[in-house]
């Protein structure tokens, strides 16, 4: 609901008499207003003029003598670090945590550089290590968030980095990830944060699978215990946001299990005693701590971890029909509580389930014109149902307003 509306429905209340002027003023209090982009503009500007800065140097960067590239490497970091903490304490928090970030950017560039300058070879992940360090700690420090998923992003590229060149796995940095950024999300607990934290955890899970040639399937079980353990935090709303995103992760793995589930041989998958072992322990973990919230009605959303892909001949099927299943629960769940997040999201992976399904039921027979013509026109009718559904129910929340 936003601060507009109230604004001009309570007019309203105040003419009849319903509530004072002054009972008007603390309602419309309670709903901020929404930031503009224009209040950003310092945000992106430092991004630009930073950005700028390092495309300068890097294209000059064997023109320019030795020492003086570590002197301008330190000054500019530098340079970074003491204008974003002024601009901070000066009030201009999001101009300031933007100006930290490009510090940590720069800190970044500067190792690697470094290392090209001096012929220095790297033979693990040891340069993202050293360099997600500042961000985890400038994050904790400033409460930023811009600093939180620079953090987010440089762990996650520092684990690709390591299992693409190295065929390693990092610990230091799936460490890093669960005590400083995970840390860092319970002691905040937003919504966007901890819908971006999950992912990032299986996205490690992913690669260490990966790197140790361990069955993908496994990634599942990860899923379902870490949506347990989070059926235990108190904070509803961190809880929904990290299982949110559980959830959305695991969606796409089983768009995954859909398209090669056929190729797939009986030695990909795991070893089904230990599997279902630890699936139920989980499930019953979750169970306990959904009671214990009287969240029972969630376990609906269980049926995305069910492990189909030990069901060679129709596998693939009951996972195109969870899609749909779980993306339908979403955008009824979100439309039942009013959580706007929920209800885009299930609205845009009920039309990817839509577009997962149509392929692998159309694409091997139709002409691919015709696929794509009736592919255009089903998304149109989808679209037409899903904001039918969108004004009904604002029309709702509007008649629901005029009758405080």
């Amino acid at each position: 609901m936003s601060r507009k509306w109230v604004e001009e429905e309570s007019r309203q209340w105040v003419e009849r008499g319903i509530i004072t002027e002054e009972q008007r003023r603390q309602i419309a209090e309670l709903y901020p207003y929404k930031r503009s982009i224009g209040e950003k503009l310092p945000v992106f500007g430092a991004l630009l003029v930073g950005a700028g800065i390092l495309t300068f140097v890097a294209s000059n960067w064997s023109a320019i003598p030795q020492l003086f590239r570590l002197l301008l490497i330190v000054l500019t970091m530098s340079g970074f670090y003491v204008f974003g903490y002024r601009n901070e304490e000066r009030g201009a928090k999001a101009f300031g945590i933007s100006l930290l970030a490009l510090g940590v950017i720069t800190f970044g560039a500067g190792i690697f550089l470094t290392g090209q300058m001096l012929h220095l070879i790297a033979y693990d992940a040891r340069a993202f290590i050293i360099w997600s360090l500042p961000a985890i700690l400038l994050a904790w420090m400033y409460r930023g968030r811009l600093l939180y998923f620079l953090a987010l992003v440089i762990l996650n590229a520092g684990q690709l980095y390591s299992a693409i060149s190295f065929q390693q796995f990092s610990w230091l940095l799936l460490v890093l990830l669960l005590i400083g950024a995970g840390g860092y999300a319970l002691q905040n607990r937003q919504r966007v944060i901890f819908t971006a934290l999950t992912p990032s955890i299986l996205l490690h899970g992913l690669l260490y699978l990966i790197v140790e040639n361990q069955a993908i399937g496994w990634l599942i079980l990860m899923s379902a215990i870490l949506y347990a353990v989070l059926d235990w935090l108190s904070d509803r709303q961190a809880r929904i946001a990290g299982q949110l995103g559980t959830l959305i992760s695991v969606f796409f793995l089983d768009v995954f299990f859909i398209f090669f589930l056929g190729e797939m041989n009986n030695e990909q998958a795991p070893l089904a005693a230990t599997f279902f072992i630890l699936f139920a322990g989980a499930f019953v973990l979750s169970y306990l701590g959904k009671r214990k919230h009287s969240e029972a009605l969630t376990l609906v959303e269980w049926t995305i971890f069910l492990p189909f892909f030990y069901w060679k001949a129709g596998g693939d099927v009951m996972y195109l029909l969870i899609l749909f299943v779980f993306s339908g629960y979403l955008l009824w769940i979100g439309h039942r509580e009013e959580w706007s997040s929920k209800v885009n999201a299930g609205t845009l992976l009920f039309l990817f389930s839509t577009f997962v399904g149509y392929i692998q039921v159309a694409w091997g027979f139709l002409p691919k014109s015709l696929f794509f013509l009736v592919g255009g026109l089903l998304l149109f009718v989808l679209n037409a149902f899903l904001q039918r559904q969108r004004h009904k129910r604002l029309r709702d929340e509007g008649k629901g307003g005029s009758q405080v």
